[in-house]
C-alpha cells in the first residue's frame, strides 16, 4: 500500500525555484553545483566546503514538507540570509552586512522558528504570519518556560533575524522589535529571574586543574609510551588479514545489478512487442483479478538475477518502482498481457528460479580437504567461546570465525554451515579441540564471539610501571576489536593534547593537513585554516612546543585521509560504486571528528583500565573543545606581556580593538586554578628547600641574613620531625615527603633572584612602604630591604650576585669625580652589601 502524498510545495513571490542557493559570496568548489530555491527538502552545504569537524548531516539545512507555508517561508528567510545583497532584498528596503550569514547560523534559525511556529499552532495562534509583538513574546516565554538562559537567547536572536527580511517572507507581516532593542541576554535572564544569563567576559568555563593535569598526562602516555606498539599491532593484525585465504573463482557468481541496469533490463523486454505481462486469472494470496505477477514477472525480465523489480519497501512504493509498474501496466492497457493461474505461474511460463549473488556449489571432497589442509598446521587453533553467549554455549566453537579463518572472509558465509552440518568435518574439528588445538575467545558487547575477538599475541609491549608499583607489560594479546578501541584512544590522545596546548579551535585542529610542521618567526609552528567568521579560509600559523610537533607526527602516522590529519578510523571501502546523482565516491570514510564524543570516551575508558596502564583517574568533569582554549589561555596569562600572545595564538589580533578584551576574558582565572597556582609556588618553594635541608642535616649554615635563624631553626624542627617518626625516617630519600614537610613548615616562603623572604607581615619592612588597609598581603618585591628585614635570607646560590654587586660598588666608591651625595649613597650600600658577604664568608667560609 502506497503512503499518502507530501502536500505539494507552493511558489514564492520573492524568489525563483531555479535560482542556486550560494551565489554572490559564496564560492562553489570545483565539480559541484550549488542547491536551488527550489529544492523544497533540504540544502546541502557541500558544495561550498564542509569544515572537517562537521559532519555532513550538520552542513545541510532540511525543511520540513508537512505544511507547505512552513515550508516556502523558511526557504525564502535562508535564502535571503545566504544572499544578503540579492536584489529582490534591496529593492524592498532590506539591506543586510553584505557578508553572508554562516550556514550554521542559519540551520539554527530556521530551527528555532520552525520550532516557534509549531508552538504557534499548539497555542492557537496559526503560522508565523500575523502575530504583532506581544504574540512573539508569549512565544518566545512559553517555548522557552523549560529551557536555559542561553537556549532563549537563540530563539529571540533567530526572531530578530526573521524580522530583518519579513518584508520577503511569504504570509509574514513586517513587525516591530517584540523587546524594544534588549541585549538577547537580558531578555533571557528576565525569563528566568532566578538565574542570570550574563557573565564577567567568557561563558565558556575552565577545566578543573585535577581533571585538566590527569587528563594531559593520560594522553601523553598514549603518545610518547603506548603509540609504537598500537601502530606494530596494527600491522601485524593487517598481515594476519592480509594472509587469510584468497577467495575462490566464482564461475557461476551472479554479478549484482544497479538500480540502472535494471530499468535498462525492464526497457529493454518492453521493446519486444513479443514479451506478454503475466495476469493473475483469479485472487490469489490477497491479490485480485487482474494484477501483474511482479515477482514472476521480475525474474523473467532479469533471468533470476532479481525479483523484487517492482516490490514496495516498508509499504510505500518508491519513485523509480512507481515509475516501473507505471510502464508495466501502460503495456497491460495495450494489450500486452495473457492470464494465468498464481500458483503455476512460474511453471507455465518458464520462469527462472532466483538465484542469489552466492550461489556456488562446492564439491564436498574439496571442502574436506580445505579442513584437513588448515588442521595440519599447527599454528592454526581452533576458536572455542570462553563463555556461553546467545549462539552457544562455552567450550563450543565458532563455526563461522573457524570458516573465516578456513575459507577468508568472503566464502566463509557459504562455506561454514558445512562444518557443522557434515558429520565428518565436525568430527576432525572435535579430535583437533581435544588435542589442545584451540584458541579461547572472549565475547565482547560490540563484536560477541567473532573474528574480530580472536586474540593476538603481544611480544615484546612495552613495560609499564602499575598504580600498586609492579612492572609488566601493558598488554599481553590484543584482539581487532581491542585495537580499534586502541586507536580510538590513541587518536583521541592526539586530539586533546593539540587542542589543549596549541590554543586553536576545534575546527582548526580538525582542519590540520599532512605535512603541518613549519618554523615561523624561528619557533616551531603549526599550520592549518582558520574557518570561524572567515569564508576566505586562510592559511595561518600557531607556536607550538616539541610534544606537541610529537603528537602532530603521530596523528599524521595513524591518519589513512590523503589530506587530513583526523578522519574517521575505516578508510572508504574498496570498490564502491560512484553515486549516480553526484557522479563522485561515497561519504564511507570521511575526514573530521566528532570532539565530545571522543573526549568522553578516552576519559571514560582511561578510568577503567588506569590499573594496568599506570596512570591516574581522571576526575569526573564535564569536558568539551572550547574549554581546553580557555584553559590553557588562563595559564599563559601568568606570564609577562601574556594578552599579546595570548592574543596571537588566539587569532585574536586581526580585530585589536576588541582582542584585547577577548584575550583579556580568555585569560581570567577561576578560583581553583588560582588555587592551584598558589599550591605550586608553594611546593616549588619547598623543593627548593630540600637541598637545604640536606646541607642543615650534616650541621651546615646554609643561609645568612636577618632571617637565617628562623630559617636555620625551621629546618632542625623538620630534621628533628623526620628523625622521630620511624614512618617517615624510612623515607627520608623522598624528595616529596621532605617537600611536604617544608611546605607546611615555610607556608609564606617567597623564592628571590638575590635572596628570599619569609614572609611575616609584621616584621616585614617593605610594608611600611603600603598605606595601613594594604598591608599584611603579600611581600613588596620593590621595596625590599635584604640586609635590613628580618623576614630575609641569603643562601651559597645567591652569593655570586653579592660579591659582583660588592665589587662594583667599590670601585664607585673609586672614582674621584663622583659627587659626595653620590658617594655616601655608595658607601651606604656597600656598608649593607658587606654586611651580607661578610656573613657568607664566616659563616660558609672563604670557598662559598
Amino acid at each position: 500500500m502506497m503512503g499518502s502524498p507530501s502536500p505539494a510545495p507552493l511558489s514564492s513571490t520573492s524568489f525563483r525555484d531555479d535560482e542556486p542557493v550560494f551565489g554572490n559570496g559564496h564560492q562553489i568548489r570545483d565539480g559541484f553545483t550549488s542547491p536551488v530555491f527550489g529544492d523544497v527538502g533540504r540544502w546541502s552545504g557541500e558544495c561550498i566546503g564542509r569544515p572537517a569537524n562537521r559532519q555532513p548531516a550538520e552542513w545541510e539545512i532540511s525543511f520540513s514538507e508537512e505544511d507547505p507555508l512552513i515550508n516556502v517561508q523558511l526557504r525564502e528567510m535562508a535564502f535571503a540570509w545566504l544572499n544578503p545583497t540579492h536584489g529582490v532584498l534591496r529593492r524592498t528596503g532590506i539591506f543586510l552586512a553584505a557578508e553572508p550569514m554562516g550556514l550554521s547560523t542559519v540551520k539554527a534559525h530556521c530551527l528555532k522558528l520552525q520550532a516557534l511556529a509549531r508552538r504557534g499552532a499548539e497555542m492557537g495562534l496559526g503560522g508565523l504570519g500575523g502575530w504583532d509583538k506581544e504574540h512573539w513574546k508569549l512565544i518566545v516565554a512559553d517555548q522557552g518556560a523549560e529551557l536555559d538562559p542561553r537556549t532563549v537567547a537563540t530563539y529571540v536572536n533567530g526572531v530578530r533575524a526573521l524580522r530583518r527580511v519579513a518584508t520577503v517572507v511569504s504570509g509574514v507581516d513586517p513587525f516591530d522589535d517584540p523587546w524594544d532593542g534588549l541585549a538577547a541576554s537580558k531578555v533571557a535572564s528576565q525569563e528566568h529571574e532566578d538565574e542570570s544569563a550574563e557573565t564577567d567576559g567568557l561563558s565558556t568555563p575552565d577545566i578543573p586543574p585535577i581533571t585538566w593535569w590527569a587528563m594531559l598526562r593520560a594522553a601523553w602516555t598514549y603518545i610518547h609510551v603506548l603509540a609504537p606498539d598500537i601502530f606494530g599491532w596494527r600491522e601485524d593484525l593487517q598481515r594476519r588479514t592480509a594472509e587469510l585465504p584468497a577467495p575462490k573463482p566464482r564461475a557461476e557468481r551472479v554479478e549484482s545489478l544497479m538500480s540502472d541496469d535494471l530499468d535498462a533490463l525492464l526497457n529493454a523486454w518492453l521493446a519486444d512487442p513479443g514479451h506478454l505481462v503475466p495476469l493473475l486469472a483469479k485472487e490469489w494470496q490477497g491479490s485480485p483479478a487482474g494484477t501483474p505477477i511482479w515477482n514472476t514477472l521480475s525474474r523473467i525480465i532479469t533471468s533470476g538475477r532479481n525479483q523484487d523489480l517492482f516490490t514496495a519497501r516498508a509499504g510505500r512504493l518508491t519513485k523509480r518502482v512507481a515509475a516501473r509498474r507505471t510502464a508495466i501496466l501502460a503495456a497491460v492497457g495495450d494489450g500486452r498481457c495473457l492470464t494465468v493461474h498464481g500458483p503455476t505461474a512460474g511453471r507455465t511460463l518458464g520462469a527462472p528460479p532466483y538465484q542469489p549473488q552466492s550461489h556456488r556449489p562446492t564439491p564436498g571432497a574439496e571442502l574436506d580437504e580445505d579442513v584437513k589442509s588448515w588442521l595440519a598446521d599447527p599454528d592454526n587453533r581452533i576458536p572455542v567461546r570462553a563463555v556461553d553467549d546467545l549462539h552457544g554455549k562455552a567450550g563450543t566453537p565458532i563455526w563461522a570465525t573457524l570458516a573465516r579463518q578456513i575459507w577468508g572472509p568472503r566464502d566463509a558465509a557459504r562455506s561454514y554451515p558445512c562444518l557443522k552440518v557434515n558429520r565428518a568435518r565436525s568430527a576432525m574439528i572435535r579430535r583437533a579441540m581435544e588435542a589442545g588445538q584451540i584458541v579461547l575467545v572472549h565475547s565482547t558487547e560490540r563484536s560477541r564471539a567473532g573474528w574480530r575477538s580472536l586474540p593476538m599475541s603481544c611480544s615484546q609491549a612495552t613495560v609499564i610501571t602499575r598504580t600498586d608499583g609492579i612492572s609488566v607489560p601493558w598488554r599481553t594479546e590484543i584482539t581487532q576489536g581491542e585495537l580499534d578501541d586502541e586507536l580510538r584512544m590513541l587518536r583521541a590522545a592526539c586530539y586533546i593534547f593539540i587542542v589543549a596546548l596549541s590554543m586553536m579551535r576545534d575546527s582548526e585542529v580538525q582542519e590540520i593537513e599532512r605535512n603541518p610542521l613549519v618554523t615561523y618567526f624561528g619557533s616551531p609552528a603549526i599550520t592549518s585554516r582558520k574557518t570561524k567568521l572567515d569564508p576566505a579560509r586562510p592559511e595561518l600559523f600557531w607556536w607550538i612546543s616539541e610534544p606537541v610537533a610529537e603528537a602532530v607526527a603521530v596523528a599524521e602516522a595513524l591518519s589513512w585521509h590523503p589530506t587530513h590529519l583526523f578522519a574517521t578510523l575505516e578508510p572508504p571501502r574498496q570498490g564502491t560504486r560512484p553515486r549516480r546523482s553526484e557522479g563522485r565516491p561515497r561519504n564511507v570514510g570521511r575526514n573530521g571528528i566528532t570532539p565530545s564524543d571522543e573526549i568522553d570516551f578516552f576519559i571514560e575508558r582511561i578510568n577503567a583500565t588506569r590499573d594496568r596502564l599506570g596512570v591516574d583517574e581522571i576526575p569526573a568533569a564535564h569536558v568539551r573543545p572550547h574549554m581546553f582554549r580557555k584553559t590553557m589561555s588562563a595559564i599563559a596569562a601568568r606570564e609577562p606581556d601574556s594578552e599579546i600572545a595570548v592574543g596571537l595564538q588566539l587569532k585574536h589580533v586581526a580585530r585589536r580593538a576588541m582582542a584585547n578584551r577577548t584575550s583579556h576574558a580568555y585569560g581570567k582565572m577561576d578560583p581553583e586554578w588560582a588555587k592551584e597556582f598558589d599550591q605550586e609556588l608553594e611546593h616549588a618553594a619547598a623543593l627548593k628547600l630540600v637541598g637545604l635541608l640536606s646541607a642543615r642535616r650534616g650541621g651546615e649554615a646554609v643561609a645568612v641574613g636577618p632571617g637565617a635563624a628562623r630559617l636555620h631553626a625551621g629546618l632542625d624542627m623538620v630534621i628533628e620531625t623526620m628523625n622521630n617518626d620511624p614512618l617517615l625516617r624510612a623515607q627520608i630519600a623522598d624528595e616529596r615527603v621532605e617537600a611536604a614537610l617544608l611546605a607546611s613548615e615555610f607556608p609564606q616562603l617567597h623564592l628571590g633572584t638575590i635572596n628570599h623572604c619569609m614572609f611575616d607581615a609584621p616584621q616585614a619592612e617593605c610594608q611600611d612602604q603600603l598605606p595601613e588597609d594594604q598591608r599584611g598581603q603579600a611581600p613588596l618585591l620593590g621595596a625590599c630591604e635584604p640586609a635590613r628585614c628580618r623576614n630575609s635570607l641569603v643562601t651559597r646560590s645567591h652569593a655570586p650576585i653579592w660579591i659582583s654587586e660588592e665589587e662594583d660598588l667599590m670601585e664607585m666608591a673609586k672614582d674621584r669625580r663622583i659627587a659626595p651625595p653620590k658617594r655616601e649613597s655608595v658607601l651606604i650600600r656597600l656598608s649593607d652589601v658587606r654586611r651580607i658577604t661578610d656573613a657568607l664568608k664566616n659563616e660558609m667560609g672563604d670557598g662559598f
